[in-house]
Parts: structure tokens; sequence; C-alpha cells
């Protein structure tokens, strides 16, 4: 017996309750199941995709730089990121390093929340990963166990990552390094202006770089959709 509307019914007519309001027929709840598979899977590198994930979000500091690429202040304080800049510079950022051969590109940052991007990318594309703390003389000292040859290198925080940066200036090793609000960029051959120091936002930058990179490479079709898993919100 069950009770519905305050009123008490037989075991049949609560059956009958049941079925309208939950049972579906195995075909039915088939398709619904694909559809929301399915659904989850259309992904792509867009503004809802980077906005989902705090990559507009930058800091409480700006520069003279920054102030090209930022588009209002949020209410809590901090500068927001115009992302259709940012998208652009990752197409055109994309375009770049199709050009160079994926095993001479350096990515590389110190940042924790970059290790599992950076290794990510590099598994998927063919590029050198150096995630963690960059030698002195990775790239200039050639008897260093750890040396390592690059023709470009990525970078996740110019400031953070200066030592790369500032070896890959005296090797002439063009520099390509995302940019937050409180950049000034004066070593860097290309910016990405991105919320570059979230967990979720980072995971999104390197998955979105990626799927571009494979489109220039011919790998991925221009007009497909990619799965991709990112950290949850409560991760950041």
């Amino acid at each position: 017996m069950v009770f519905i509307d305050e009123k008490i019914v037989d075991d049949k007519a609560a059956d009958e309750v049941v079925v309208d309001e939950v049972v579906v027929d195995d075909k039915a709840a088939d398709e619904v199941v694909v559809d929301e598979v399915v659904e989850e899977e259309k992904v792509d590198v867009d503004m809802n995709f980077l906005l989902q994930n705090r990559v507009h979000y930058g800091r409480k500091t700006k520069t003279r730089f920054s102030e090209s690429f930022i588009y209002k202040v949020h209410p809590r304080g901090f500068f927001l990121i115009d992302l259709t800049i940012t998208i652009e510079k990752l197409k055109s950022a994309a375009k770049f390093m199709a050009n160079y051969k994926p095993e001479k590109i350096l990515i590389c940052s110190a940042r924790e929340y970059a290790v599992n991007g950076i290794n990510k990318m590099c598994d998927l594309t063919g590029m050198s990963p150096k995630a963690g703390r960059f030698l002195p003389g990775t790239l200039t000292n050639h008897i260093l166990k750890g040396y390592q040859q690059a023709d470009l290198i990525l970078v996740v925080d110019h400031n953070y990552d200066s030592q790369a940066v500032q070896e890959a200036v005296k090797m002439k090793i063009p520099v390509i390094s995302f940019v937050d609000t409180n950049s000034f960029p004066s070593l860097v051959d290309f910016t990405i202006p991105a919320n570059s120091k979230g967990r979720v936002s980072l995971a999104a930058l390197f998955w979105s770089l990626t799927v571009l990179y494979l489109r220039e490479k011919n790998i991925l079709a221009s007009v497909s959709y990619t799965h991709l898993t990112l950290p949850t919100n409560r991760e950041v």
C-alpha cells in the first residue's frame, strides 16, 4: 500500500501510477541515454566552453599591456578577459606551432596545475614535455644531463617560468606564453590572454590548443567534436 495525495490506494493502483510516471520501454530508455551521452561529448573550442571553465577570469591587477584584452571588471573586483581575443590567439598559436616539428616544440611550466595538461598534450601531439622545475642550462648547457634542444617553447606563465623564457631568448628560440591581466611579457614572441592560474582553466587551455593544433595538422576534422574530461569546479 502507498500514500498518494494523502489517500490510500491499493497495490494495483499504485503500480499503475508508478508505470505512468517512471517506467518507459527499453527502446525509449536506450534512446534517452544515447541522447544524453552524445550531448556530453559535443564539446568544441568556443566562447561557451571557455566561459564554463573560467578562462576569462583575470586578476585584481592590470598592466598597460593587458588593457587591450580586458573588457570589464567582475563584481568581486578582478578583471575579465575578452575571450574573442583568446580564441583568435589560440587558433593563431596552433597554426604557428604546426609549422614546427612536434618533437622540437618544448612545453614547460613549474606550475603544479599545468603538469597533467602538459603531459596529455604531449602524448597526443608528439611534443616534448618539461613539467616541474626548469633546471638552469636545460636549453643552453650541452653537457647538462637534462639538456634539451628546441625550436619553439610554450610556457604557462612567462613570469613563473622565467628561467625557461630567459634561456629561450638567449638561444633565439621563439616563446609562446599564456598571459594574465597582470602580465607585461617583454620577452615573449606570441601571447595568449587567459587565466593561467586555475586548474580547470589550464586544463581547458591545453585541451583547446591540442584540438586546434591537431586540426591544423589534419589529424582531427575541423568540424569534429571531441570528448574530454576536466576537473570539477570544486578542484579549482
